[in-house]
């Protein structure tokens, strides 16, 4: 009898949906792709390793890096493949928790218009109408707070390379010679680059603010030396995953950063990283960094 009086209410719950993910879905599906190329990769990076070991010659180095790229973009992807999944399943989480809440709502108006006004009359109209938008705004609310929370878990897919991007910084055989006489290889000329242009800049003092090679800080140190390579990365230190993709510390390359609430650092290959200590300096690679909040590795792009 009071149910008109709730329909833009039962309209929210219709165009919201359920949230129930099919059995065979794009959750489930992803899932197991990632598997099976994270199987791929694993096989893969034992062939190339022992393409390197038994096969001599240019044609056995060519096998081994063509073998370690696929592995790193199998990887990469499966990565992806995991964290979209879960991205998925978190998102129709939601859904139907307000699904949930908003069933909820027209249930309780539905009661409590039954005892507030068992017969539909003007005066009982007077009481329900408020009743009823009252029990609408905080759906409304609800939607809102989903809507938001949607809009986030949209946002996260934005830290996936596209499979171009993938292909584009898979590891190449670009040496760099780091200062201990080691060889990394850098997977683009870009990272090559901005690598050979912060080791250019050992030794150069500690200043605050400092953005040039007469003093840099850390934010400032990285900026520049991708300046080098043609890339502008943002000044603050807490912003510089925003130019780029975050990868594991499995998959660091020469020119991936390490990142904090308040420092940054570059990875040049084989373990170590370059900072603008006090002063530039090489060192090995970490996550912690005083007190500060470590927020990940990543690709700039």
């Amino acid at each position: 009898m009071y149910e008109f009086l709730i329909v833009p209410l039962r309209l929210l719950i219709a165009a919201l949906g359920t949230g129930e993910l099919p059995p065979a879905g794009p959750a489930s599906t992803l899932t197991a792709s990632a598997a099976a190329l994270n199987q791929s990769a694993t096989l893969t990076g034992r062939a190339a390793a022992e393409a390197a070991s038994s096969w001599t010659g240019s044609g056995g180095s060519a096998a081994a890096a063509l073998a370690t790229r696929t592995a790193h973009s199998d990887t990469v992807e499966a990565a992806a493949g995991t964290d979209i999944s879960a991205l998925v399943q978190t998102a129709a989480g939601r859904v139907k928790q307000a699904n949930t809440e908003l069933n909820r709502l027209a249930d309780s108006f539905v009661a409590a218009a039954a005892v507030a006004a068992p017969t539909l009359s003007p005066a009982a109209l007077a009481v329900l109408i408020p009743l009823a938008a009252q029990h609408i705004g905080q759906g409304l609310a609800v939607v809102t707070r989903t809507q938001s929370e949607l809009a986030g878990d949209a946002q996260g897919l934005g830290r996936h390379p596209s499979p171009a991007e993938v292909a584009s910084t898979t590891p190449g055989r670009i040496p760099i010679t780091l200062p201990d006489g080691s060889v990394a290889y850098a997977p683009n000329e870009r990272a090559a680059t901005a690598v050979r242009a912060a080791l250019s800049q050992r030794g150069v003092p500690y200043v605050w603010g400092g953005t040039t090679p007469a003093g840099f800080d850390c934010s400032g140190f990285t900026q520049w030396a991708y300046r080098q390579a043609g890339l502008e990365l943002p000044r603050l230190a807490q912003d510089q995953d925003t130019a780029g993709f975050q990868v594991s510390q499995s998959q660091l390359m020469p020119g991936d950063l390490a990142v904090w609430s308040g420092h940054v650092a570059m990875y040049v290959g084989n373990g170590q990283l370059v900072e603008a200590g006090d002063p530039v300096q090489v060192g090995p690679v970490r996550t912690t960094n005083l007190d500060q909040t470590f927020e990940g590795f990543y690709r700039p792009r």
